[in-house]
């Protein structure tokens, strides 16, 4: 065999110089790749794990009436995923979860613990009506067992939308001139329809003055042109922010606030209202049931819902974990009793 002579100095640089153009012409067109748009994940799927810090069950919460019975992280590979500010339980494991880009999720928790019968959907717009982001920051969701309508509160643009029957159709926009000075991060955050038919909206940071904020009575559908809003203070407990609310079987308010401290962390607190002393013009002071702070599980928690399970009352409490891998989107579920003499 001949013996392979050395190449020559200059055409060995030349295949040096050629290498090194395709490599970085190949690096390049992978970083164009990179940059490029990634298709949209519609997966329909919505899976669960237990989260790494949930106690031994049942857990209850300091000397209230909760007692934490299950806990879950909420998946999937659906690129609109997440992000969850209100909750509505339907019955028998079944959820309703909105997201704060009008993204609605559907799931049961089965006496398994496992999630079955997902959807993911974006809420129906009106025809004609504009559909930006701006417009699409819903915040709380509500519920009536009578028509089975649905309403929901939208920040920034500060709207009300009612909603048909399975969210077939958005039926009505209002805009009520009492909440079109709120901030824009601090509409409507939570929202309930009462048993008499009457609405309340609850502002997460429009200020009557340092620790209280505004809420609106309206007596009329919300959503309608022309509905009058009276208006009463609320105070949160201390250093928290209302995120929702929910009526018991019973009648009173359970409603959810959330905390965020440098030193502490995150925390919730839910909190009890006498809907008795919801008048216009009334100072509404709450009373807490139970903080929920690590160890326990807890995130940005801005959903709550009442259920029945037979003879039991169960809250659902959810968390918004802002599209960052760091938080996550957990489901509490609670029993909640106590004594007569209480009530």
């Amino acid at each position: 065999m001949e013996p392979i002579e050395p190449e020559p100095r200059g055409r060995a640089a030349l295949r040096r110089g050629l290498a090194l153009t395709s490599l970085l012409f190949f690096l390049g067109t992978g970083a164009f790749v990179a940059d490029s748009p990634i298709p949209g994940n519609d997966s329909q799927q919505i899976t669960v794990r237990t989260p790494r810090d949930l106690p031994r069950l049942p857990h209850r919460i300091g000397n209230g009436p909760l007692t934490l019975i299950g806990g879950w992280e909420l998946f999937s590979d659906n690129s609109e995923f997440g992000g969850f500010s209100a909750l509505h339980a339907m019955g028998d494991g079944r959820l309703l979860a909105l997201s704060d880009a009008a993204i609605l999720a559907g799931f049961t928790i089965t006496s398994k613990g496992r999630a079955e019968n997902s959807f993911i959907a974006p809420l129906p717009v009106r025809r004609g009506e504009r559909s930006t982001k701006k417009d699409q920051d819903s915040e709380s969701l509500t519920f009536d067992p009578v028509t089975g309508r649905y309403w929901a509160g939208f920040e920034q643009r500060h709207r009300i939308r009612r909603y048909a029957p399975g969210f077939a159709r958005a039926e009505a926009t209002g805009k009520p001139p009492a909440m079109q000075e709120w901030p824009d991060n601090g509409g409507a955050e939570a929202i309930v329809r009462l048993r008499d038919g009457r609405f309340l909206v609850f502002a997460e940071s429009r200020s009557i003055r340092p620790g209280v904020t505004v809420g609106l009575i309206f007596r009329s559908d919300p959503a309608e042109p022309g509905a009058r809003a009276l208006s009463f203070a609320y105070q949160p407990p201390e250093g928290y922010r209302i995120t929702d609310v929910a009526q018991l079987p019973d009648g009173r308010l359970v409603a959810l606030h959330r905390r965020f401290h440098y030193a502490e962390g995150v925390s919730a607190r839910i909190a009890l209202i006498d809907v008795r002393r919801v008048r216009p013009g009334a100072l509404v002071r709450p009373s807490v049931t139970a903080t929920l702070k690590p160890p326990l599980p807890v995130d940005n928690m801005e959903g709550i819902a009442v259920d029945r399970e037979g003879k039991r009352t169960i809250l659902w409490v959810i968390a918004d974990d802002n599209y960052l891998s760091l938080q996550r989107n957990l489901l509490l579920k609670f029993e909640f009793s106590e004594p007569a003499s209480s009530r």
